[in-house]
């Protein structure tokens, strides 16, 4: 029953972006040891294309092995604190190398800590995941005293980084030289292109695999179909995060509800419980509304790629942030 709850996880479709990232990870790692200055690459894409699957990936490849000797943790892996500082990504770093003391001691004393953990462990790659929090997108200010440290820290150590980050965490590395030289050209993650013939046969090939995959335990659309496939991609904006998302609730509600089948409305009622879309335009129908227009007009596919990105907030306005500095001021001016 477990098998059957995780299945959409559990199939692994490595597209072409996802092998040669994974491949480029690979040969990161294996030339760690002997490179003269460290290795550094960016895993770079919107949300919910697969960057953090593929480092994952990468990862459980080298896993973490206890010895009689202790751990040997080849590779380091962390996610970056929402609002970095040295103290809390260390910690967060000395609480991944499982630490019994991570929480504790002043900035440098973990740092020293966690280079001596790192050496005896055998790290030889350190990945970063969430690395646009290095970039606050609010005050548009780069929390360089962080960036700094960590580019101290992979110098001493020696051990391939790997950072992996919506593409805000460029500004992260384009404003500090220094890193900036250290990294070989990202690894870049995109959303998948129906107005493009190679990419929408592998949309499609990967649709095959999930299907492949579910039928084993439910009757369901031939999801590789040109119709189906159509309408999938239209339901994700091509990103595969969201399209395992809606297969996934897809499989959740048939077991629920205690039913080997998955129809046509099961697919549209999981799309609107799993894919939140903000297009704010209203003007596309669900893709698994029967209304729901087939032909790929470039009107359409333009809407379809603002799924998944992030809705600009409308500004705020002047006259009432000044009125409310005016209020406080005159409250403090009674008081």
């Amino acid at each position: 029953m477990e098998s059957i709850r995780n299945i959409v996880e559990s199939t692994l479709v490595p597209h072409t972006a996802f092998e040669n990232g994974l491949k480029r990870l690979e040969q990161c790692f294996s030339h760690a040891e002997c490179a003269q200055e460290p290795i550094c690459i960016a895993v770079i894409g919107e949300s919910r294309t697969g960057k953090s699957r593929v480092i994952e990936e990468c990862a459980e490849s080298h896993p973490t092995v206890r010895g009689s000797e202790g751990l040997t943790i080849p590779i380091l892996r962390v996610k970056t604190p929402s609002t970095p500082t040295i103290k809390g990504l260390a910690e967060a770093m000395l609480d991944a190398m499982q630490d019994p003391r991570a929480a504790t001691g002043t900035e440098f004393q973990k740092t020293k800590r966690l280079k001596k953990l790192m050496a005896e462990a055998g790290t030889r790659m350190l990945m970063i995941d969430e690395f646009q929090h290095f970039y606050d997108r609010m005050s548009n200010k780069i929390m360089h005293r962080v960036a700094d440290w960590l580019k101290i820290m992979v110098d001493e150590t020696k051990v391939a980084l790997v950072v992996a980050g919506l593409p805000s965490c460029r500004a992260v590395l384009h404003q500090n030289e220094q890193l900036a030289g250290r990294f070989f050209a990202p690894i870049v993650m995109p959303r998948f292109d129906w107005a493009r013939r190679e990419q929408r046969e592998e949309f499609t090939a990967i649709l095959e695999a999930f299907h492949e995959s579910l039928r084993r335990h439910f009757q369901l659309p031939a999801l590789d179909s040109d119709e189906m496939a159509f309408r999938c991609y239209c339901a994700t904006g091509g990103l595969i995060g969201y399209l395992t998302k809606f297969l996934r609730q897809a499989v959740w509600n048939a077991m629920d509800a205690g039913t080997d089948q998955i129809t046509f409305e099961d697919l549209r009622r999981a799309h609107e419980e799993a894919v939140l879309i903000e297009d704010g335009s209203g003007s596309v129908p669900s893709p698994f509304a029967r209304d729901f227009p087939l032909e790929s007009t470039e009107r359409l596919l333009e809407s379809i790629r603002t799924i998944g990105t992030r809705p600009e907030l409308p500004p705020e306005r002047t006259t009432r942030r000044r009125l409310g500095r005016r209020s406080v001021l005159e409250t403090l001016s009674a008081s």
